[in-house]
């Protein structure tokens, strides 16, 4: 046997002595890089888990919330908002898939980049506004009982008397009374008119006003003849009429029911007749002026009392055009 030493090669090198140098070249030489890699690569995963967890758990409540306020409405607008949600959901859920793909078509490069794609979802709410119909306020001349409703004549009636008119007919509206208002004073200026007139929609309206005078000392018992002192209402609407050449005037003249009826006839159409005269004798064309008697006909007030005896003793002047 030879003592000489078996001849060494040289270039035996083990491998995983080879890659054991690598490693330890790798953290002695460029430990800074690793631990960055390393860092960043953690903090890309804790992202990544928040993102898959937190915020797809978000996002599932923002639908439900969304599903929500979308009760009762249509079922095409309701069925299009959860398909908008649930495409949101998907792709907040799952965003490897994109950071995968942009990394397919990204260059390749020595460095690694962490990107992070932020997802804004956007939550509408639906207004729904309400008209309310507020009820036209009440006039301030309706009725403020049964009783007076049903006491009060329909239509455009003014009751005449020394130095005042009051307004006492029932009208279907407040511009017929207004009209009524307006009129009177044209045709009295410098008389107080106080406005008693009824507005409800119960009465029918009408185009003619009827001027009323009536009062105990109007005429005496079975007398046609006018008391001077209500002469000058007279006069007045003569006055006015002359003025107003489109109105025509129709007098009537009315009783109560004391004596035989066509002794009462008889006696309310003198009575018109009289204060048609007047009219006329103050230069109101006689063409203008209709003269009729209606007895005991159409009273105002009862005749059971001697009250309502006089009031019902009168005479009215209805004007038309």
């Amino acid at each position: 046997m030879s003592d000489a030493e078996p001849k060494r090669d040289d270039d035996y090198y083990p491998f995983r002595w080879k890659v054991a140098d690598f490693f330890e070249d790798l953290f002695v030489l460029h430990r800074t890089a690793v631990v960055g890699v390393l860092a960043l690569l953690g903090l890309g995963f804790i992202l990544l888990g928040f993102l898959v967890l937190g915020w797809g758990q978000d996002s599932t409540e923002i639908a439900t919330e969304a599903r929500t306020a979308a009760e009762g409405e249509v079922d095409d607008e309701s069925a299009g908002a959860e398909d908008t949600t649930t495409s949101e959901a998907t792709d907040a859920a799952d965003p490897q898939e994109s950071e995968e793909e942009a990394a397919e078509t990204a260059p390749t490069s020595s460095s690694t980049t962490t990107s992070t794609t932020t997802s804004t979802t956007t939550t509408s709410t639906t207004t729904t506004s309400t008209t309310t119909t507020t009820a036209a306020p009440a006039s301030t001349r309706a009725p403020t009982s049964d009783a007076q409703l049903t006491s009060t004549p329909a239509g455009r009636i003014a009751v005449l008397s020394p130095g005042s008119i009051t307004l006492a007919g029932g009208l279907p509206n407040d511009e017929s009374a207004d009209e009524v208002v307006e009129l009177t004073k044209a045709l009295f200026p410098g008389y107080t008119i106080e406005d008693a007139q009824i507005v409800d929609e119960s009465f029918a309206d009408s185009d003619s006003v009827t001027y009323r005078l009536s009062a105990a000392d109007l005429f005496g018992y079975n007398s046609d003849d006018l008391n001077g002192t209500y002469l000058p209402l007279v006069d007045q609407l003569a006055a006015s009429l002359i003025e107003n050449e489109s109105w025509t005037v129709e007098v009537s003249g009315h009783t109560d029911d004391t004596g035989p009826s066509d002794g009462n006839q008889r006696l309310s159409e003198r009575r018109a007749a009289s204060a048609a005269s007047r009219l006329q004798a103050q230069g109101v064309p006689a063409a203008r002026v209709i003269s009729v008697g209606r007895g005991e006909e159409q009273p105002i007030e009862p005749n059971g009392t001697e009250a309502g005896r006089l009031a019902n003793r009168r005479v009215e002047f209805t004007l038309s055009q």
